[in-house]
């Protein structure tokens, strides 16, 4: 798992020097933490080569969130988040990490070597794959029950993960694929076309502000650098506590609600959202130490150690 494409921004010098064209100091090391995955990346599947295994691989890549576009040049509450800006860029998208909207929860995947069957490779899927579903289709692959029975002696709830290497592989049409519904977070549901928003819980994120229950933040199609970014990680944004309502397929980037023209679908998905959010796994964490944070960035120089009682 690559670490690089993310914050603390930094990057070997040869790398930023790179893109000397973008002004923007936050934009330029971001673009240049691309790159250096990239490389790093071709420079895996170079040695799968070279020792005769990339006709027996499959290799896949894929991110496990939206380009975070949050910036917090101060933060009165939060010391540690000085300094901070995503310098991502999800657009047309709306919105980015810390939140589900398409910005935040749509990402590039890939998958690539021998493995992939001749027809298949070139083809772009536009069905929908969620991050667990890799679980069970590598699972599929190597001839293995994805069922967990451990899991299921202390009842908690079957895993959500689908096999998609039929799909992948070719077996079943473009368009066939099993996952039909993504429970995105206890928050937000796709279902068909349908994609039904309710806001971020007041704990969530890491923005200087708290975003109130029911409101959904990052709402607006904007980059994660400048003076934009810094305003709009400030903002609440929408009221979405009892639902609202996009159609993905006709409207990616979520610029037309439907909420008010389609009650029925927005209450069938709030309902939908709300059964399914019965099974959701949240055990008591305990709750949110800021002060940890603040010794990390004080007396460890930036690095997690040791905070308990100090």
């Amino acid at each position: 798992s690559f670490h690089i494409v993310h914050t603390p921004l930094q990057v070997p010098k040869e790398y930023e020097d790179r893109f000397s064209i973008l002004r923007n100091k936050h934009r330029r090391k971001y673009a240049a933490m691309v790159q250096y995955m990239d490389h790093a990346v071709a420079k895996m599947v170079a040695a799968f080569e070279a020792k005769g295994m990339w006709e027996n691989t499959l290799m896949i890549l894929s991110s496990d969130n939206g380009g975070p576009i949050y910036g917090t040049p101060v933060s009165p509450t939060k010391p540690y988040l000085k300094g901070t800006f995503g310098a991502a860029n999800n657009l047309p998208l709306r919105g980015g990490k810390i939140s589900d909207w398409e910005g935040g929860v749509r990402v590039n995947a890939f998958v690539s070597g021998g493995a992939l069957p001749l027809k298949m490779r070139g083809q772009m899927l536009d069905d929908y794959i969620h991050v667990a579903d890799w679980y069970s289709t590598l699972c599929d692959i190597a001839g293995v029950d994805p069922h967990d029975k451990r899991a299921e002696a202390a009842n908690l709830p079957p895993i959500d993960s689908m096999s998609m290497w039929p799909l992948i592989s070719g077996q079943i049409a473009l368009g066939k694929g099993p996952r039909k519904e993504i429970h995105l977070s206890a928050n937000a549901l796709i279902s068909g076309r349908y994609k039904i928003v309710t806001g971020v819980n007041a704990e969530d994120g890491i923005l200087p502000v708290k975003v109130p229950a029911g409101h959904m933040n990052f709402d607006g199609h904007f980059v994660g650098w400048g003076a934009s970014c810094v305003l709009n990680s400030f903002k609440h944004g929408r009221d979405c506590s009892t639902g609202c309502l996009f159609d993905i397929r006709a409207d990616p980037n979520e610029d037309h609600e439907l909420t008010k023209k389609m009650p029925e679908k927005t209450k069938e998905l709030y309902v939908r959202l709300q059964e399914l959010n019965k099974d959701n796994f949240h055990p008591d964490r305990g709750a949110v130490v800021d002060w940890a944070c603040d010794i990390f960035m004080g007396k460890y120089g930036g690095f997690y150690g040791p905070f308990v009682d100090i």
